[in-house]
């Protein structure tokens, strides 16, 4: 008798003891070497990946198991069965990135429509190809249901509080934290990631390896120059100066550029608010001035001084040496997180145009 309950404890407790939940660092791991809040490895039924909380770094965000098996049981993990090949897409970011992976036929639906730009794939929601699900602020769960789609890509955000009804969906949702980097070469790596997602990586790699390329190579032009020009970036929205601070991915850009960005100081991540005064304090004498804006109808000096009398006093404006970026039809966005070595090349040519003599701007355009 006491032998049978003996047995019996030990089932008891094998019972009650928890499988161990696989992670991303169980496996030959995959290689990123500037992306810092992901982690992925290779085991022999697919890949284990690991979001790290960009708000929290001790936590984890999501856990995902990406497999081609018709069934897999991951513990603790969401099971993304690929390649994906049903796609609800909540940003024209990823929409263009998936596009460049050579699966642009793989999203079969988007939100947020108006601001894509893509043509091609404005297009196919023109003909019903791409089905519009209105915005993702407000998403329809009915039509979202309808679509059946494989997988939902988002972005998260730090007081969002989760997706809502999305949530209590079955869809796995990806949440494309890769705009939490904080280097150019960081978010870009991501793009392995979504490769692995359908079926892409060795595409992914090797544009990944040209980016890094292109980034390395242009950088290398500007590290040992004597002279940096200093730069102000943005502009008042409403009462508030939005300053990239020297931690943001914005702020790497300018550095790498060649450039001596004078909010560098900033020690904070992503931007800051601050006042005119302090930005003029601090900023009057800049050689250069790089504003990205959103309206119908192009800058010029006399539309943007009519937005604050005293933009005037900048030496930078009187200069003339100002750059702007109308995001409403240049795809500034749509590319340069996931090519870097683009908009890289746009601001060495702006901070040293000695260095690149042939090359015309991408994405800014002097005032006039």
């Amino acid at each position: 008798m006491k032998r049978f309950f003996f047995f019996l404890y030990l089932l008891i407790v094998a019972g009650c003891a928890q499988t161990p939940q696989k992670t991303a660092e169980d496996g030959e791991p995959v290689a990123f070497n500037y992306a810092t809040h992901i982690k992925i490895s290779k085991s022999s039924d697919g890949y284990y990946a690991t979001i790290r909380n960009p708000w929290d770094t001790t936590k984890t965000l999501h856990k995902y198991f990406l497999t081609d098996k018709d069934s897999a049981n991951a513990d603790g993990c969401t099971v993304i069965h690929t390649p994906v090949d049903n796609a609800l897409i909540f940003t024209s970011l990823h929409a263009g990135l998936v596009k460049t992976l050579g699966c642009k036929n793989a999203i079969k639906s988007l939100c947020d429509v108006e601001y894509v730009l893509d043509k091609e794939i404005l297009d196919d929601v023109k003909s019903g190809k791409i089905k519009d699900l209105g915005s993702s602020m407000n998403p329809d769960i009915e039509n979202i249901l309808l679509q059946n789609p494989d997988i939902i890509m988002l972005s998260p955000y730090e007081t969002s509080g989760g997706f809502g009804l999305l949530d209590k969906t079955d869809i796995p949702l990806v949440e494309c934290a890769d705009y939490m980097e904080n280097s150019p070469l960081g978010q870009a790596e991501w793009i392995k990631f979504y490769g692995l997602i359908f079926n892409k990586l060795e595409t992914a790699d090797s544009i990944f390896a040209e980016v890094e390329k292109n980034y390395l190579s242009l950088k290398s032009l500007v590290d040992n120059l004597p002279t940096k020009p200093s730069l102000l970036a943005n502009s008042l929205t409403g009462a508030q100066w939005y300053m990239a601070t020297g931690n943001s991915t914005a702020g790497r850009f300018y550095a790498d550029a060649g450039f001596n960005f004078l909010f560098n100081y900033l020690d904070t991540y992503g931007t800051v608010p601050l006042n005119f005064e302090t930005v003029f304090a601090k900023a009057y004498n800049a050689d250069y001035w790089i504003v990205k804006y959103n309206r119908d109808k192009d800058y010029d000096l006399q539309s943007f001084a009519a937005e604050h009398p005293n933009y005037k006093d900048f030496k930078a404006f009187k200069d003339r040496n100002i750059y702007f970026c109308n995001l409403s039809y240049i795809p500034y966005y749509d590319e340069t997180p996931f090519r870097p070595d683009l908009l890289l090349r746009d601001l060495i040519k702006i901070s040293h145009p000695e260095l690149l003599q042939d090359y015309s701007l991408r994405y800014f355009t002097k005032v006039q």
